[in-house]
C-alpha cells in the first residue's frame, strides 16, 4: 500500500504547485493590468504640468523638452508594457514572459537617464518630476517582484517575496500627496492642481 500512496502523494504536490503558478500567474497579471492605466495617466499628467507650467510662462524650454521626454518614454514603455501583459494573458509563454521583463528592465534604465539628464532648474518642479517618475518606477518594481520565474519555484517565490503592490486608488492617493501636494506658488499649485489624480 506504501507504493501506491508514494504517486498520490507526488501527484498531490504537484496538483498544488500548478495551483499555486495558475493563482500567482492570474494574481499578477491582474495586479499589472488594474494598475498600468494608473500609471500611464500618471506619464501624460507630466507632459500635461508641462503644458500648463508653459502656458503661465513658468518654465524654460530646455526644461519643458526635458520633461517631455520624461513623459513621453514613460508613456511609450508603460502602454508597451500594457500590451504584453495582455499578450501574456491571452498566450501565457516564458517569450513573453521575457518581452515584459525586458521592458521593465527598459524602464529601470531608460526613465532614470532621462531624469538624471534634464537638470530641471526649478527646484520644486524637478522634485515633483522626481517624485512621479520613482512612483512609476516602485510600482513596475513591484510587478517585476511577482512574475514567477519558474513553475517549479513559485512556492518558494511566495514565501520570499513580499513586494507591496498598491492598488490603483493608492497609486492615486501617492501621485496626489507626493506630485500634486501644496508647494506655497500660487501659480505653480494651480497647475498641480490639473494633474491631480481622480
Amino acid at each position: 500500500m506504501t507504493c501506491n500512496s508514494r504517486p498520490k502523494t507526488m501527484l498531490v504536490i504537484l496538483l498544488s504547485i500548478s495551483l499555486l503558478a495558475t493563482g500567482c500567474t492570474a494574481q499578477w497579471i491582474s495586479v499589472a493590468l488594474a494598475d498600468l492605466p494608473v500609471l500611464i495617466q500618471m506619464a501624460l499628467n507630466i507632459g500635461t504640468l508641462v503644458t500648463t507650467l508653459q502656458s503661465g510662462q513658468q518654465l524654460s524650454a530646455a526644461d519643458a523638452t526635458a520633461i517631455q521626454n520624461i513623459a513621453a518614454e514613460a508613456s511609450k514603455d508603460l502602454n508597451l508594457l500594457r500590451t504584453l501583459y495582455d499578450d501574456y494573458e491571452a498566450s501565457p509563454s516564458a517569450g513573453n514572459l521575457q518581452k515584459i521583463q525586458g521592458v521593465i528592465s527598459d524602464i529601470n534604465q531608460n526613465l532614470p537617464a532621462l531624469l538624471q539628464a534634464a537638470h530641471v532648474g526649478d527646484p520644486v518642479l524637478a522634485t515633483r518630476v522626481t517624485a512621479a517618475v520613482n512612483l512609476i518606477l516602485t510600482t513596475v518594481n513591484s510587478f517585476a517582484v511577482l512574475i514567477p520565474q519558474s513553475q517549479a519555484a513559485v512556492s518558494a517565490q511566495m514565501t520570499q517575496r513580499k513586494a507591496v503592490i498598491p492598488h490603483p486608488k493608492d497609486l492615486k492617493k501617492q501621485w496626489n500627496q507626493q506630485v500634486c501636494g501644496p508647494s506655497g506658488n500660487k501659480s505653480f499649485d494651480s497647475a498641480l492642481s490639473a494633474i491631480v489624480a481622480r
